[in-house]
């Protein structure tokens, strides 16, 4: 909704004359004789005249001082342009000025400098919306090196943008990312330096086991519940909100427990063997409770991983049937 403009030309000629009437005590309390024959009554009545005269120019900008501020909005090359295709006169032409007008606020209102998360995030899409999916900003960091303890050092002035393409495999190619950077480079603070890179993935796997209800077929269950933990951790669609999982945001065991024990064909879910219900290869991103025995809490993610939902490896996943085999094999 756009703003409405006040309207200046609301005062009349007796407005005027009150106003400045209510004023007198203020700056000439003094001043008791107001009859019409005054020479100060007659001032103010001749300031009021003259000023509901000239009050309507309240209300209007002139062609020539909107194309001023047009030049100063939009540049002296902008203003060589205008002259070359409709001429010195351009101003004077309503439907053009109106037309430049309108590009300058449009212009205006869409974001070109990039400084804030928000800005490097938003651009980064539109830089390929049809590409790209998502865009997560980390600002202080250069991820582009190897080292997960060197990304994690405080780099001021350096941002780095993580991008995530709309097809699988969720890893964009080096033009995609060079498309990006581009963009982001040409609008970016004289003193900041652009990273752009593709998501770290962290693999998981899980080890639970599904205690099925009677009527449960076993490979049907397995199957649902894998498909729900993929969709759960997917970096599109995963998340409490749907929107992919968010990066940087632990994985916890309590997440896992409420989401296998919905899966259709799933009676409850339980500890293999008492053994962790996640693994991972760095141990040490594992967080246990203070109490005795340790259980496991959740699995830690840096600020710029996400989850390897593809891949994540479900082989440790144990289907129990509460119905035995009447003959058992072997």
């Amino acid at each position: 909704m756009p703003l409405q403009l006040p309207n200046l030309d609301d005062r009349t000629y007796d407005d005027l004359v009150a106003e400045a009437f209510s004023q007198i005590p203020t700056y000439a309390p003094n001043w008791t004789d107001r009859n019409p024959s005054d020479p100060g009554i007659t001032l103010i009545e001749l300031f009021a005249y003259l000023t509901e005269m000239l009050l309507y120019r309240q209300n209007q900008i002139t062609p020539e001082l909107m194309g001023t501020f047009l030049k100063l909005i939009n540049g002296p090359e902008w203003e060589t342009t205008q002259v070359t295709q409709y001429g010195i006169d351009w101003v004077k032409q309503p439907d053009i000025l109106q037309q430049a007008v309108q590009q300058a606020v449009q212009r205006l209102r869409s974001p070109y400098r990039v400084v804030t998360n928000q800005d490097f995030e938003a651009l980064a899409i539109a830089a390929a919306p049809d590409a790209i999916a998502r865009a997560h900003c980390l600002p202080r960091r250069n991820l582009e090196l190897a080292n997960p303890a060197t990304r994690a050092v405080d780099q001021p002035g350096h941002v780095s943008v993580i991008v995530v393409p709309r097809h699988t495999p969720y890893q964009p190619n080096s033009d995609l990312n060079q498309t990006v950077w581009q963009t982001l480079e040409s609008r970016r603070l004289l003193t900041t330096q652009v990273h752009v890179v593709n998501p770290y993935y962290l693999d998981v796997g899980v080890r639970l086991t599904l205690v099925l209800q009677r009527d449960a077929q076993e490979d049907e269950t397995r199957q649902r519940a894998e498909q729900a933990l993929q969709a759960f951790f997917d970096p599109l669609t995963g998340g409490s909100q749907k929107t992919g999982w968010p990066f940087g945001r632990s994985v916890y065991i309590s997440e896992i427990y409420a989401l296998l024990d919905q899966v259709l064909g799933v009676d409850y879910v339980t500890p293999t063997n008492g053994q962790d219900e996640l693994i991972v290869a760095d141990t040490q991103r594992l967080v246990y409770s203070s109490t005795t025995p340790r259980q496991l809490i959740a699995v830690t993610l840096f600020p710029e991983e996400l989850i390897n939902a593809p891949n994540i490896d479900l082989h440790t996943i144990t289907v129990q049937s509460p119905i035995q085999p009447l003959f058992p094999q072997g």
